[in-house]
């Protein structure tokens, strides 16, 4: 089945799409005062490349959707954008990149997501095909890796709706079957070597007046689109329950397991959260919830009480002596203009209208007509560092260099609402879209987190992998 849906509806595939993004821009990552004492800081170990441009046309970018570790303690990455899964090794060092690459159309979002590490010695990778105009595209549903990185179908999945693409999403293991959350179809699956079967919720028929309002589906299409439904799945230890991210909703679903690993229906655990994606699970059965539309992360006790482990700070609304300070050194006049910044939070503005104005005066061939220009720009401005503008005007060698100068200055004040959070090695939450912990004696208390970036707010965006300590070991993936 080959389902055209729109780029609207591509866009909400991965659950980022019309939620409202809570906090605004941010200028630093932090651990919240919220947060237990024995959480760590933010550590960002790997930055992907993100989209030139729109996500949504090629290049598209590497963004990141899910991780999972080996009992080595090797994460393998999921890059739905480039139909690929990388490998990191123990050290957390990139060292097969991709370790896998799936067919290409070179479409959106048309590629792996969710993955998962059986201890037996497989990885299972979900795959969105439905969303595929070509015919070349990979089958929807799972696939069987090995260690080797060679692939292979190990179910299709379809919801039987022409019209209604299906969206395989997270795996968790289930003795001797797979669970897989469909985010568009509002089911979980429950998946065997060439067999599918809905496990819990209520597949659509289709009908627009008869769309299902279970806990477990999706809000109802807007404008034919389909939203965003279930997604992270995490099972406790014993395999009696299984929690359930409806990105959608703002909700994480309990469903209860019988002893023959049927399901009770899905009830409401949590609410009014931003928008859940990628779940965990430690040794205390404490949730943890990437959530990917407030740009946090949350830790859910056995209770439901949510704490928030770490976030983004806010954004100030000026610009701040340290930010015009690195202004003033682009203009070559750091000192005097450090000292006006003190006085004024627009003097980046200012400094920019005259080094322009001093470029017009430059054109001319009479290096006196530029000191004259300078002079003018004294009346417009009317700061009491006129003269040391002036000075800096004919410091100025070249109609080359100051115009250099110029530009330098207008980008430093493009980018000064993400200054701080922009540069390389800051630890920025950006979408988090998965969780998952170390497995390694030196990293059983690391939740790793991939930040996907694809409604970014960032510029440009933040697409990577980074690391929290929580202090409590992270529980086991077993069958």
């Amino acid at each position: 089945m080959r389902t055209t849906i729109s780029r609207r509806a591509a866009l909400k595939a991965l659950g980022v799409s019309g939620v409202a993004l809570a906090g605004g821009a941010a200028v630093i990552s932090a651990q919240s005062d919220e947060a237990s004492s024995n959480v760590g800081e933010l550590e960002l170990i790997y930055e992907f490349e993100p989209p030139e441009g729109s996500p949504q046309e090629p290049p598209f970018g590497q963004l990141p959707e899910n991780v999972a570790a080996d009992e080595s303690g090797n994460k393998f990455v999921s890059i739905p954008t480039q139909a690929q899964i990388w490998k990191f090794g123990p050290d957390d060092e990139p060292v097969e990149t991709p370790f896998v690459q799936f067919e290409s159309t070179e479409e959106f979002l048309v590629g792996p997501t969710g993955v998962e590490f059986d201890p037996n010695g497989r990885i299972y990778s979900a795959f969105v095909s439905d969303l595929s105009t070509s015919t070349d595209a990979e089958t929807n549903g799972v696939y069987e890796i090995d260690t080797d990185g060679e692939y292979e179908l190990y179910a299709e999945i379809s919801n039987d709706l022409e019209e209604f693409p299906s969206f395989p999403n997270d795996i968790a293991l289930l003795e001797n079957s797979l669970l897989v959350s469909d985010s568009f179809s509002g089911v979980i699956w429950e998946v065997q070597r060439g067999r599918t079967e809905v496990w819990a919720g209520e597949l659509w028929d289709g009908n627009q007046y008869n769309f299902p309002t279970t806990p477990l589906a999706p809000p109802a299409p807007v404008a034919g689109s389909p939203q965003f439904g279930p997604n992270g799945l995490q099972l406790t230890e014993d395999k009696d329950a299984l929690y359930v991210a409806n990105t959608g909703k703002g909700t994480i679903l309990e469903i209860t397991i019988d002893s023959f690993g049927n399901p009770d229906e899905p009830e409401v655990f949590v609410d009014d959260l931003g928008a859940p994606d990628g779940l965990a699970m430690d040794v205390e059965e404490n949730l943890y919830v990437a959530d990917n539309g407030a740009n946090q992360i949350l830790r859910v006790s056995p209770d439901g009480d949510v704490e928030v482990l770490a976030e983004n700070g806010d954004v100030e609304e000026t610009t701040t002596a340290n930010e015009t300070t690195t202004i003033a050194n682009e203009t070559t006049t750091a000192n005097e203009t450090t000292t006006t910044a003190n006085e004024t939070t627009t003097i980046a503005n200012e400094t920019t209208t005259i080094a322009n104005e001093t470029t017009t005066a430059n054109e001319t061939t009479t290096a006196n007509e530029t000191t004259t220009t300078a002079n003018e720009t004294t009346t417009a401005n009317e700061t009491t560092t006129v003269n040391e503008t002036t000075t800096t005007a004919n410091e100025t060698t070249t109609a080359n260099e100051t115009t250099t100068t110029a530009n330098e200055t207008t980008t430093a004040e493009e980018q000064t609402t993400t200054e701080m959070a922009g540069q390389t090695g800051v630890p920025i939450l950006d979408q988090p879209a998965d969780v998952t912990f170390g497995t390694t004696d030196d990293q059983r208390t690391s939740l790793y987190i991939v930040n996907l970036a694809l409604d970014s707010q960032f510029e440009p965006p933040k697409p990577s992998l980074m690391k929290l300590d929580v202090g409590i070991d992270g529980l086991r993936i077993t069958r």
